[in-house]
């Protein structure tokens, strides 16, 4: 049973991580049967420029509350949950967006 569970929820989730890990932040990436392209970001990038992006993300996508931006404190992981939970039919529009504001902000230096 357990064997079976590996199968079908943890063999994605690593393909996931392992994508994730070779790409270079802002690449797109397209897993196979996938609807669009996943969210590139890295950790570092998050982190680095969390102040600047929160207020731009609650600015366009109304429905992250100060307790969702506070939680996510610039960690990808719990953005990428807080964008499944808030917009779960249009994660990839948000997802999207996510992107190409880092790659419009890239060169710009964050205000810490």
């Amino acid at each position: 049973m357990a064997l079976i569970q590996w199968r079908r929820v943890g063999l994605p989730l690593m393909g996931m991580v392992l994508m994730t890990a070779v790409a270079q932040a802002g690449d797109r990436l397209t897993p196979r049967g996938a609807a669009g392209p996943v969210l590139v970001v890295n950790q570092d990038q998050i982190a680095g420029k969390w102040k600047q992006f929160k207020g731009e993300l609650k600015a366009k996508w109304a429905e992250f509350t100060e307790d969702d931006l506070m939680l996510i404190e610039g960690r990808i992981d719990i953005l990428e949950g807080k964008i499944q939970e808030r917009y779960g039919d249009r994660r990839e529009e948000v997802k999207r967006w996510v992107d190409e504001w880092f790659e419009s902000h890239a060169d710009k230096p964050s205000q810490s």
